[in-house]
């Protein structure tokens, strides 16, 4: 019965614009997810159609059958493979249009706010969400950081309102945890108080066709410096290395002058915030030493490009954030070393992905530098590894990683 596969094709629509996100940013692919739901208005529209067209065939091929007094085949199956579609296609559309029909007064914008509790609240613009999945997807990036208490993320009001605790994260990882799920989010506040403090007596000499690049450039352009470095990772050059960028960003912040120091994720950037009272000399010592990290002041387009990718707020990290990126070089790496054990020797699923898996955990803590404590000790190979492999896999594991991190000629 056609009618019945064409029932089938609606629920699939229908279900793509909402599961659709969610499978994608599992799999590490937050860009796709945010561009499926920015359109996911169209999936519905289309499962609507696709239905009407289903439920038409089926009366049609009802009526034809009933014309030539003939049994239709597979109408008990068609039937209710229709009701469940109807029913999918219209829950996930209500599911979406309830989300602005009940959508409460959207939450006035506002920077950290301190709690009776002692936790701090920041609501945060949040674009590019569209659906109740959006609102899923954003929660749960938000909830996987350590400190986080309670987040409500509302796509009617396009915010996410984030209760946390200031000792063990900050506004900026929060920024950095929704844009890594493909959504746009950044703290409105970054250039406002800039311009409370540098620009107060200007603010009304403003004209109303400056543009938002031409008041972040004046806002700016005394309060951040942008240096290009060479620190991406070895193991994987489209990011950058976070045990040798840590050190770094952490001792910049330590810097008189500097109130923050952040590293973009190709690891080409570091971009330094100064306090307002910064003099000349706190930062001519700043310059002076990151030259001999290899460190060159970005100046002209390049640095007014720089300073606007770094005001979006994505794709930049601060501090031990860039653990984040040694997290994902550990699972780089780690992948690699299996598939040189799988070149040379028979390893089911299970025992790659448990292989890998332990692995990554091991690289973690190790270029975390949580395995480096006064009182701990590395994992040997055959401590990770023991539990997948046998005693020549094991042996097979160590040529291969003597083989170095960095890719061979042969190899992604």
């Amino acid at each position: 019965m056609k009618a019945k596969w064409t029932g089938i094709l609606s629920a699939l629509l229908a279900s793509i614009c909402c599961v659709g996100p969610l499978l994608l940013i599992a799999v590490g692919i937050g860009a796709g997810a945010a561009v499926i739901s920015r359109y996911h208005w169209l999936f519905i529209a289309a499962a609507i159609v696709v239905l009407a067209l289903a439920w038409t065939k089926y009366f049609r091929e009802k009526t034809r059958c009933a014309c030539e007094h003939k049994t239709m085949q597979g109408r008990r199956s068609g039937i209710v493979t229709l009701l469940i579609a109807t029913v999918i296609v219209l829950g996930f559309g209500s599911l979406n249009i309830s989300r602005y029909v009940f959508a409460s007064v959207p939450a006035s914008v506002e920077t950290r706010t301190q709690l009776a509790n002692g936790l701090s609240r920041v609501v945060i613009p949040v674009e590019g969400m569209t659906c109740a999945t959006c609102e899923i997807a954003v929660r749960h990036a938000l909830k996987r950081i350590d400190g986080v208490k309670s987040a409500r993320v509302s796509v009617a009001n396009n915010t996410a309102t984030v209760e946390y605790d200031s000792a063990r994260t900050n506004p900026e990882q929060l920024v950095a945890a929704i844009n890594s799920t493909g959504y746009r989010a950044s703290l409105p506040n970054k250039i406002n108080d800039m311009a409370k403090n540098k620009n107060t007596d200007h603010r009304k000499t403003d004209s109303a066709s400056t543009t938002f690049s031409q008041k972040a450039a004046a806002v700016t352009a005394d309060r951040i410096s942008v240096f290009e470095v060479p620190l991406q990772c070895p193991a994987a050059p489209q990011i950058g290395c976070g045990s040798a960028s840590k050190p770094i960003l952490l001792d910049l912040e330590k810097r008189p002058g500097v109130l923050q120091a952040w590293l973009n994720r190709p690891g080409t950037i570091i971009s330094v915030v100064w306090n307002p009272d910064s003099n000349a000399q706190n930062r001519r010592d700043v310059v002076a030493d990151l030259k001999e990290d290899s460190a060159a002041e970005m100046q002209g387009t390049p640095r007014d490009e720089a300073v606007h990718d770094f005001l979006s707020g994505k794709g930049w990290y601060r501090g031990t954030e860039v653990d984040r990126l040694s997290e994902e070089e550990a699972g780089i790496i780690a992948a690699r070393f299996v598939r040189r054990v799988q070149a040379k020797t028979m390893l089911t699923k299970d025992k790659a992905e448990g292989l890998q898996a332990a692995l990554t955990n091991a690289l973690r803590k190790k270029l975390t530098g949580e395995c480096c404590g006064p009182n701990q000790k590395e994992a040997s190979v055959e401590q990770v590894a023991g539990k997948y492999l046998d005693p020549a896999q094991i042996k097979i594991l160590k040529e291969a990683i003597n083989k170095g991190v960095r890719p061979l000629p042969n190899e992604s």
